[in-house]
């Protein structure tokens, strides 16, 4: 009898604990392989740091080309750290669903076996 307490104590207690700690590890992978805070902090940075220097003349054509260019590589900076946010919550909210189904699929599936077995013997 005691090997039975200790599969429920296992299957009950001791395993939802663990897969509530792997579902938080999950949540914080997320922010760490998405780089969420560096992401907003750079949101129009320009894209991959690439900038075109002015020079020390002024030529209108060369200014407004040079500027023209800058903007560009901020805006696609910015367009890209959008969809790398998006994919975040889209990872997000994935593992918060996924997670609980997980979980209480986990926690049922002796309860489910056991009705099983039990509808096939009647």
């Amino acid at each position: 009898m005691n090997i039975i307490l200790s599969y429920f104590y296992w299957q009950l207690i001791e395993t939802p604990k663990k897969l509530i700690l792997i579902i938080k590890d999950f949540i914080v992978f997320g922010f760490d392989l998405f780089s969420v805070k560096e992401t907003i902090g750079n949101l129009f940075s320009p894209w991959k740091r690439y900038v075109w220097d002015y020079g020390r003349s002024f030529d209108f054509a060369k200014y407004l080309d040079v500027f023209i260019s800058n903007l560009i590589a901020r805006i696609i900076g910015f367009i890209m750290r959008i969809f790398l946010l998006f994919f975040f919550i889209i990872y997000e909210v994935l593992v918060l669903i996924i997670g609980p189904i997980v979980l209480l699929f986990f926690l049922l599936y002796p309860f489910i076996a056991l009705w099983m077995i039990l509808i096939n013997i009647i």
